[in-house]
C-alpha cells in the first residue's frame, strides 16, 4: 500500500490532535499520504489544519491535507481511521464522580466502576453512527480507537460492526516508568531520589516520560490483561535476556512504600506487578471505593485533576494558535509523546512486521483463560496482513477472575448503551464490585440517566 488515506476523527483536540499529527507528519513511510482531519469544533479544526499544513511544508512531509466538519465527505475509501472523541469531558467526568460519591462510592469514574457506565453510554451514542458510516463508506479501513473506555468502544465495534478494530493506549509507558524508578540504580537510570508521580507536578511529563523511555531502552516488559488492568508476565534485560523479576522483588523490599503504594500492595498479593499504576488500577478492584473506609487516603490515590486538565488545554490552544499563525516555530511538536498510531499504520503500509507491546483486540486464545471475543490488551505483530496478537498463555486464576468480572460488565454496559436497555444497565451496575446494594444500583441508574439525558438519546433522552 502506498500513500494511504488517513482520516482523523477528533482532530480538533488540543492535546491528542497535536501529538498524533506531529508523529504522523514525521513518519518517513507515510510521506505523501492523504490526511483528512475531522472535528465538529470548526474553529479548533481550522487552527489544527493550518498547523498541520505548515508542519508538513516545513518538514518536507508532502502530506495532502484536507479537513471538514462533515465526516461523510472525507471517509470514502479511507485506509485508516483514527478515532479520539469526547463530549464535555471534564464537566461530565466530574458529574460521573460526584453522583457516585453521594452514594458513598469514591472512585476514579473513568473506565471502570459505576461512572464508566455513563461514560461508555455517552461516547457510544456518538461512536455508533460513526461506525455505521465506516461500514458504508470505507468498509475495508482499519479503525485505530483511542476513545475511552477503550475496550468498551472496541467491543461495540467488533460485536456490532464488521470494522477491523484496534484499541490503542499508552499506559504501558507508566509500567516502564515504575520499573525504571524501582530499578533505577540497577539499570543506570537517573531518576530523582524519592520520585512520586503527581498530577500537579509541572515537571511530571518530562520526568516520568524520561524515566519511562530510558527504562524501555534497558528492559523489555511482556504484559497482558485488560486495558488499564494489565500485568507484567515477564521482565527481561533487553541486551542480555536476564530475567529481571527476581531483582524487582528484591528491590521492592526496601523501595519507598509511598511510591504507587496500591500497586505494590497488589503486586505482593497476587504475585505479578501491575502495569497501569494506582490511578487506573483502582478502577477495577473491589476494595478501593468505600468512602467511609478512606482507602484512597490510606493509599494516597490521586484523582485526575480536572481543573488542571482544563487549564492545560487552554494553554495548549494558545500555543497551537501561535504556531498556526507563524509566530512560533513548529519544532516543539516534534517532541510530542508518540501514541503509536503512526508506527502501526507505517507497519501495515510497509509490511514491516512491527512489534507492538500493547494493543487492544478480540481474544482468540491469546489469553487462554479469558473469554473468546473479549477485548484484551496483549503484544502483537503488525504487518500488511493486519495485527496478529501474541499468545501469552493463562493469567494466574485470581487475576483472571478479576478480569472476567470486568469483561462481563463491559459486555453488559456495551449492550445496554447500544440498545438503550435500562434493564441491562441495571444488571451491569448491580454486578459491579463497587456496588454492594441493589438499591444503590437503581438509584445510580436513575440519577445518571437523568443527569445526562441530553447525551443519551438511546435511552429516550
Amino acid at each position: 500500500m502506498k500513500s494511504p488515506k488517513i482520516v482523523v476523527i477528533g482532530a480538533g483536540s488540543a492535546s491528542f490532535g497535536l501529538s498524533v499529527l506531529g508523529k504522523l507528519l514525521l513518519e518517513p513511510v507515510l510521506a505523501g499520504s492523504r490526511l483528512c482531519l475531522v472535528d465538529l469544533n470548526a474553529e479548533g479544526l481550522e487552527k489544527i489544519t493550518r498547523l498541520a499544513e505548515r508542519a508538513s511544508r516545513e518538514w518536507g512531509s508532502n502530506f495532502r491535507i484536507e479537513s471538514g466538519t462533515e465526516r461523510k465527505d472525507l471517509l470514502p475509501d479511507a485506509d485508516f481511521v483514527i478515532l479520539s472523541i469526547a463530549i464535555d469531558r471534564e464537566k461530565c467526568w466530574r458529574q460521573d464522580f460526584e453522583i457516585a460519591k453521594r452514594h458513598g462510592i469514591f472512585h476514579y469514574a473513568e473506565n471502570g466502576g459505576p461512572g464508566a457506565f455513563p461514560h461508555t453510554a455517552r461516547n457510544l451514542a456518538i461512536v455508533m453512527p460513526i461506525l455505521r458510516d465506516l461500514e458504508a463508506l470505507c468498509p475495508n479501513a482499519w479503525l485505530l480507537n483511542f476513545t475511552n473506555p477503550v475496550p468498551r468502544i472496541c467491543r461495540a465495534a467488533t460485536k456490532y460492526t464488521r470494522i477491523k478494530t484496534l484499541g490503542i493506549c499508552h499506559q504501558i509507558g507508566f509500567g516502564y516508568m515504575m520499573l525504571g524508578n524501582i530499578l533505577a540504580k540497577d539499570l543506570g537510570i537517573d531518576a530523582p531520589e524519592g520520585y512520586r508521580f503527581r498530577w500537579e507536578d509541572p515537571d511530571r511529563e518530562r520526568i516520568s516520560h524520561g524515566i519511562s523511555e530510558r527504562a524501555s531502552e534497558k528492559a523489555d516488559i511482556l504484559a497482558a490483561g485488560l486495558n488499564h488492568f494489565t500485568w507484567m508476565l515477564g521482565i527481561r534485560d533487553r541486551k542480555t535476556g536476564e530475567d529481571l523479576y527476581p531483582l524487582l522483588w528484591e528491590r521492592l523490599k526496601t523501595h519507598d512504600p509511598g511510591f504507587e503504594p496500591l500497586t505494590q500492595e497488589v503486586a505482593r498479593l497476587y504475585g505479578l506487578f501491575p502495569v497501569p499504576g494506582d490511578c487506573h488500577m483502582c478502577e477495577y478492584l473491589p476494595y478501593t471505593h468505600t468512602a467511609s473506609r478512606k482507602v484512597w487516603e490510606a493509599y494516597d490515590i490521586q484523582m485526575y485533576n480536572l481543573d488542571l486538565a482544563q487549564s492545560n488545554r487552554e494553554a495548549t490552544w494558545a500555543e497551537i494558535e501561535a504556531m498556526a499563525a507563524g509566530r512560533k516555530p513548529v519544532d516543539s511538536i516534534r517532541k510530542s509523546y508518540s501514541e503509536r498510531a503512526e508506527k502501526i499504520i507505517a507497519a501495515m503500509v510497509s509490511n514491516a512486521h512491527g512489534y507492538e507491546e500493547a494493543l487492544n483486540m478480540p481474544n482468540n486464545g491469546h489469553i487462554s483463560n479469558l473469554p473468546t471475543g473479549a477485548i484484551v490488551e496483549i503484544p502483537a505483530v503488525v504487518s500488511a496482513h493486519g495485527a496478529h496478537g501474541i499468545a501469552v498463555g493463562a493469567l494466574p486464576e485470581p487475576i483472571a477472575e478479576l478480569c472476567r468480572r470486568q469483561i462481563l460488565l463491559a459486555d453488559l454496559v456495551v449492550d445496554a448503551s447500544v440498545r438503550g436497555d435500562r434493564n441491562l444497565a441495571l444488571q451491569a451496575l448491580a454486578l459491579d464490585p463497587m456496588i454492594d446494594d441493589p438499591r444503590v444500583a437503581r438509584a445510580l441508574l436513575d440519577e445518571y440517566l437523568e443527569a445526562f439525558r441530553e447525551y443519551l438519546p438511546q435511552f429516550g433522552g
